[in-house]
């Protein structure tokens, strides 16, 4: 019996996902699951060195999350790293509000892909 998965979940386009990855939804299972394990405490790194004023940090930190979320489709983290990143290359340093967004887009993020491990690959 196959399980239809989700087009979408919310902050996950799956379809993207699965196109970038040749359908494969074993190893998006796995990619996820990764990103769970390594990345689910990067958001708290990327708000301390905001408010510390290090500015290389913020950028550095969020460019690897913007590179990790733009390949697993994380559409929404993954904008908010966009605008972050794109904001602090220019000096433009009022990203308070991007910043204030990102543990709410982390959390729907980890729900999305709770969600997504519990379906089944068939």
């Amino acid at each position: 019996m196959s399980a239809e998965w989700p087009a979408r979940l919310p902050g996950l386009d799956i379809n993207k996902a699965l196109n970038q990855l040749g359908q494969k939804k074993a190893l998006l299972v796995k990619l996820l699951g990764m990103f769970k394990n390594n990345h689910s405490q990067d958001v708290g790194p990327i708000q301390a060195a905001f408010a510390a004023g290090k500015w290389d940090e913020v950028h550095s930190l969020n460019h690897a999350l913007k590179g990790v979320t733009g390949n697993l489709a994380a559409d929404v983290l993954y904008g908010l790293c966009v605008e972050i990143d794109a904001a602090v290359k220019s000096d433009n340093h009022n990203i308070g509000h991007l910043v204030e967004k990102l543990p709410g887009a982390m959390a729907e993020l980890l729900t999305s892909i709770d969600e997504l491990l519990s379906l089944p690959l068939e």
